[in-house]
């Protein structure tokens, strides 16, 4: 028997085990890594849904948003609190978005819709103040300077839906 003709092939087969294994982990690594994409993608619409749902159940909630946004100034001491609150939770799924996209977690094409949306709700009169007051997201507001492109959602606010109707 040749001993290194013997060799010769346990070298092959290894290099051909090395190489399977290698695609296998390529494999592995892509399946995982949509794996966490879709974890997060669901995690971020299931916070803007929870929020969502609150706001769409419960009128008030839904009017002081409304009014909140169309001018701060026209709320009362404790609906300030609660539209302030709820900006809060808006800002942080968008803060969670911006870090995601900045650790190239979330796709451009993806981050723009959201920035795009971010940037014309926080546009709204009454939603200025609570940039200026809260500078804990002023990274995010910087980046959102970018993407100020007019209107992408209708969110249903008075003056929104009258600014639609003159477009039409």
């Amino acid at each position: 028997m040749n001993w290194e003709a013997i060799s010769a092939v346990g070298q092959l087969v290894g290099a051909i085990a090395v190489l399977v294994t290698l695609i296998y982990l390529a494999i592995q690594m892509k399946q995982n890594t949509a794996a966490v994409a879709t974890s997060t993608y669901e995690s971020t619409m299931s916070g803007f849904n929870d929020i969502n749902v609150v706001v769409a159940s419960t009128p008030e909630l839904a009017s002081i948003i409304n009014r909140g946004c169309m001018s701060a100034n026209e709320l009362t001491e404790i609906e300030t609190v609660q539209f302030n609150f709820i900006l809060r939770s808006y800002t942080n799924q968008w803060w969670k978005l911006f870090k995601l996209y900045k650790r190239g977690s979330l796709e451009h094409s993806e981050w723009s819709i959201f920035a795009r949306e971010a940037a014309q709700f926080l546009e709204q009169p009454g939603c200025k103040p609570f940039c200026e007051q809260n500078k804990l997201f002023s990274d995010l507001y910087g980046e959102l300077e970018k993407y100020k492109s007019g209107v992408i959602s209708n969110f249903g606010f008075s003056d929104q839906m009258a600014e639609n109707e003159k477009l039409m």
